[in-house]
């Protein structure tokens, strides 16, 4: 062979090796860069936030008109009533229907501002819980604690006005707090149920899990199941477990596995977490992401990888979790509200459970209304529809 053609030869076969080596490289980075997203995604979702923040920027303040000018979020430009709440949760006012807006900003109305002065302030946050503590219910309360397998874990317990063997317990959602299921909490009580709203694992007033991580209701159910033990240590004959949100399948994870669970009369569920694998690939494609870089978070979840990669002290068994796949052991009356307009829990899995069990579930679907905050923008058919539920009982 001459010195050119072997020349030629040498340097084919070089470029081929390069080009093997280059497209190896890259290969192997994408996969690093997907098992990077997909770790973050799953990560973020079993991983409780550390500070409530106050996110949405306050613009301005006019006493004299009732109004505040917030920047334009799919939250300040919602229809409905809410509590604006400010100054590290010192402050709060309730803000009511939009009077100006644009692509911007948007003008509300407010009253009834209480603590820190609004006007002092250059970020708020919006609470769909009318109330922001549970003396603003006006009705008798107290704190007690629940003792778990964790340790106590507070409570407030709102008695019947007469003598009740009744009890509703009540469980908040995901990275919420013990004030978002107190709106339900005064018709219960004219219904003749006591109400225990508890807290779990993770939350701030609790104590943490071993791994301070969520379980999506896993293991808080446990939580739930000792808040029913200390009713029927009280003389609860007859249990409605109420759950919001990552609550809704906290409870109904409890009605399945707890112990008592033969006393459950009913549960109500609002914007319920019922399909943790439909709320993640709904959240995934909100987010842009490539559909299997939340299917390997999913996966992640429920692997043994679990424990390195996301810090959670066993894997969660998301399967177990799905409430549609064990519709056969479902045996109590369910109140289910549920909105079109949610964009944190898509609405499908409630609108497949009440097509399917049509014989035990009550289905109210709400418009426009996003995640948890149906009662902000029709309470009156809110309060209506779960009264109208209780009368049942």
């Amino acid at each position: 062979m001459c010195a050119a053609k072997r020349a030629s030869t040498e340097s084919s076969s070089s470029a081929t090796k390069f080009a093997a080596a280059s497209l190896g490289a890259l290969v192997v980075g994408l996969g690093a860069v997907v098992a990077t997203a997909s770790t973050m995604v799953a990560r973020a979702v079993v991983t409780p936030p550390r500070r409530r923040k106050d996110p949405v920027r306050l613009l301005g303040v006019d006493k004299q008109a009732g109004t505040v000018t917030l920047a334009r979020t799919p939250e300040t430009a919602a229809p409905g009533h809410y509590s604006l709440v400010f100054a590290a949760e010192t402050g709060r006012a309730n803000v009511g229907a939009v009077v100006d807006e644009s692509e911007r900003t948007v003008t509300r109305r407010f009253w009834g501002e209480q603590g820190a002065q609004l006007e002092r302030v250059r970020a708020v946050r919006l609470a769909s819980a009318p109330q922001l503590w549970v003396r603003d219910l006006n009705l008798p309360w107290r704190w007690v604690d629940v003792q778990t397998p964790l340790g106590a874990m507070p409570a407030w317990l709102i008695p019947a006005a007469q003598a009740s063997d009744s009890w509703a317990i009540h469980v908040h959602g995901r990275g919420a707090v013990m004030t978002e299921p107190l709106r339900a909490v005064p018709l219960f009580r004219g219904r003749g149920w006591n109400s225990l709203v508890v807290s779990y694992r993770n939350d701030a007033l609790a104590p943490p899990s071993p791994d301070g991580k969520f379980g999506l209701g896993a293991t808080e159910w446990r939580d739930v199941e000792s808040a029913m033990d200390w009713a029927v240590s009280r003389g609860a004959r007859r249990i409605i477990l109420v759950g919001w949100s990552m609550g809704g399948g906290t409870v109904m994870q409890a009605a399945l596995n707890a112990r008592h669970r033969e006393l459950i009369a009913g549960i109500f569920l609002e914007s319920p977490a019922l399909s943790w694998r439909s709320i993640l690939r709904y959240q995934g494609s909100a987010m842009r992401l490539p559909r299997f870089v939340t299917a390997l978070g999913i996966w992640l979840i429920g692997s043994p990888l679990a424990r390195p990669l996301l810090g959670l002290e066993a894997p969660i068994p998301l399967s177990k979790l799905e409430i549609l796949d064990r519709l056969a052991e479902l045996t109590v009356p369910i109140l289910l509200f549920h909105s079109s307009g949610d964009t944190v829990v898509p609405v499908d899995a409630s609108r497949e459970l009440a097509r399917r069990r049509p014989d035990l579930v009550t289905y109210r679907e709400f418009e426009r209304a996003l995640h948890t905050r149906l009662w902000n923008v029709d309470s009156g058919r809110w309060e209506q529809s779960l009264d109208e539920w209780l009368a049942t009982f």
